[in-house]
């Protein structure tokens, strides 16, 4: 609640402005009727004054919002109480993500928190290049929870993906991200993936937990890793509609199938 604004010192009355002992001679002189006329004057400045902020205060404080029934922007930047950008929506995010539209969420400390992001198109030869993506972001890290569909061709996936991700990042892990969000070209961040990405541990970046949906190959799936990322339990529906549980051990071989 905001504080109730100071009340004005009250005027004295002028006999006893002229009667006040400790005010300097010159004051205690003047005439009582220069006094009236001076105390007139700033009555009416005071209430004309007022008068014009109540008119002013009465033709905006009740004047309704603006309202399109259309408007065209590149980006729209959403602000809480204080200010602070929370919600991003954009027809493109430069540099890298120029070709996707959609949302951005910020948290509370500037820093991106997930979104909800899509592209579509078709190439030269006619073949479709298309995705969208719902992520959750950990905090001040990477998507942990992605709701995603993706397609190239003939080939799609969807599905949800849960991943896991360390609470902190080595160094090794910063350096990656560094250069990989500085790199000018797509042949930079590709030799970056192809050669720095695979000297870093798995659980130094992150694994793919689990995955719920449609794979490339057509199948209905849903398979469980480890903390390392090495599915351990697939559940399968393949695209001939056959169901089968498969095990595997930490290093990926099958032990154990089971088949209707």
């Amino acid at each position: 609640m905001a504080p109730h604004p100071r009340r004005p010192p009250r005027l004295p009355r002028i006999d006893h402005v002229l009667s006040f002992p400790h005010l300097p001679v010159h004051i205690r002189r003047v005439p009582s009727e220069e006094i009236i006329v001076s105390f007139s004057r700033l009555y009416t400045v005071g209430s004309t004054f007022l008068l014009l902020l109540f008119t002013v205060a009465a033709f905006t404080e009740g004047r309704p919002q603006d309202r399109f029934d259309e408007i065209t922007v590149k980006r729209i930047n959403v602000v809480d109480d204080d200010g602070n950008t929370r919600v991003i929506l954009a027809g493109g995010f430069p540099p890298r993500r120029a070709a996707l539209a959609g949302l951005l969420f910020i948290n509370e400390d500037g820093n991106e928190a997930g979104g909800l992001v899509y592209r579509g198109t078709r190439d030269s030869l006619g073949n479709i290049q298309a995705g969208a993506i719902l992520t959750f972001d950990q905090y001040e890290n990477d998507q942990i929870v992605a709701l995603e569909y993706g397609q190239s061709g003939a080939r799609k996936r969807q599905g949800l993906t849960i991943q896991e991700r360390p609470d902190t990042l080595t160094d090794r892990v910063k350096d990656f991200y560094r250069a990989f969000e500085t790199a000018e070209t797509a042949e930079e961040r590709d030799s970056l993936r192809q050669h720095v990405l695979p000297q870093i541990p798995r659980r130094e970046l992150s694994s793919r937990r689990l995955f719920a949906g449609r794979s490339l190959a057509g199948a209905s799936l849903v398979t469980l890793a480890d903390p390392d990322g090495k599915t351990r339990l697939r559940l399968e529906v393949d695209s001939l509609g056959q169901a089968s549980i498969t095990f595997f051990d930490a290093d990926g071989q099958e032990v154990r199938r089971i088949t209707p």
